[in-house]
């Protein structure tokens, strides 16, 4: 029998590399379509004991479905023997997802195991809540919307940046669905999940279905420089804390195709400010176990050669690190008192020149 088409045939799905359309099917009738065996162009494949697929207009290629998730990461393709060779993985697109695979997908699957008591379902748990009010006014109440406590400025600001929210096709780039699950519930349309860790989607789902949502919901295991999306289909892209793990210029030539004109772009990541480098050789990096390469002036210089408008905006010059140091020694900040010294810390930046570009905390914003 053919696979579900409403989770893995959806019309917006195509190759990532060659952006050819895909067709779902068992793996034995796409073996019969095209005569010959499919097998992994990669030995050391993380995934296996799949049955469905998601078979290539031009037959030579295929994408396992693990647990009905399209898999659709270039290096875990199925090839025929004459077809492609396997990916490399030191190839910077893939490498650190790859490296970074084993640590996100173990957290991520262990909070969809108990996902009413994880820190994605306490984020989202409060939108719920929330009454027709608050939710008509988003992203306003801050204790409704906003989670990042070190980063709510710039979290205020990108979501701001994609209202409003009803009738859109938004996807989420990066993470365990937290933000595409807010949206759903705000009123947006369709959402959707792209992350190259099948944990994090488990986890998307988990959250969707916990908060009555998961039929408004896609999730689809890729990376952003590669996006198997369809151009000209998506009126938002949203990232948070995920833009500086990406190649930063692929990634947004990829947001930028998969965007309708005036579709809107927003990402909220670390800046590579000075007190940056002081507290990282210091107290070390917020999370030991993964890449953390906050974004500079030249890596995030393509937002303004490929968006109609863009601008990146710095929060937090002098009191972002000092309140990351305070949580480091068990001392963590409220919301709302993260707010009101981010308020005044850019009120007093503002006035100094040059000063508010320290900010390591940034929204990043375009429009197409």
């Amino acid at each position: 029998m053919p696979v579900d088409a409403k989770c893995h045939c959806d019309e917006l799905l195509i190759c990532p590399e060659t952006k050819m359309k895909l067709a779902a099917c068992t793996l034995e009738q796409a073996e019969s379509q095209v005569g010959a065996k499919l097998s992994p162009l990669r030995s050391t494949s993380f995934f296996a004991g799949y049955t469905d697929v998601l078979l290539r207009e031009d037959g030579l290629v295929a994408y396992p479905l693990i647990d009905g998730l399209p898999l659709l990461l270039a290096p875990e393709a199925l090839g025929r023997p004459d077809g492609p060779t396997a990916c490399d993985l030191a190839d910077p697109r893939y490498a650190e997802a790859y490296e970074e695979m084993e640590f996100y997908n173990r957290v991520a699957t262990e909070e969809a195991e108990r996902i009413e008591t994880s820190d994605a379902y306490a984020a989202v748990a409060p939108v719920f809540q929330a009454d027709r009010s608050q939710l008509d006014s988003f992203p306003d109440p801050a204790d409704v919307w906003l989670d990042a406590v070190y980063d709510c400025a710039a979290q205020r600001e990108a979501y701001e940046h994609l209202t409003p929210l009803p009738g859109k096709r938004i996807v989420q780039l990066g993470g365990k669905g937290i933000h595409a699950v807010k949206f759903l519930l705000g009123g947006a349309e369709e959402a959707w999940v792209v992350t190259p860790m099948i944990g994090e989607l488990r986890c998307a789902q988990a959250l969707a279905e916990a908060f009555n949502v998961a039929d408004r919901l896609r999730c689809v295991a890729a990376i952003a420089e590669e996006l198997p999306l369809a151009s000209d289909s998506f009126d938002a892209v949203y990232s948070g804390g995920c833009l500086h793990h990406m190649m930063v210029e692929l990634a947004l030539t990829e947001v930028e195709r998969i965007l309708r004109t005036g579709g809107r772009f927003a990402a909220v990541d670390p800046w590579r400010a000075p007190l940056h480098t002081i507290g990282t050789r210091i107290l070390g990096k917020r999370e030991t176990d993964v890449h953390c390469r906050p974004l500079t002036k030249d890596r995030i210089e393509p937002l303004y050669r490929l968006f109609r408008q863009a601008r990146v905006v710095h929060h937090g010059a002098l009191t972002r690190y000092p309140l990351l140091a305070l949580m480091k020694f068990g001392l963590p900040s409220t919301l709302s008192a993260a707010r009101r010294m981010t308020a005044v810390d850019d009120a007093i930046c503002s006035w100094l020149p040059g000063l508010r570009r320290w900010g390591s905390s940034v929204s990043c914003l375009g429009t197409k």
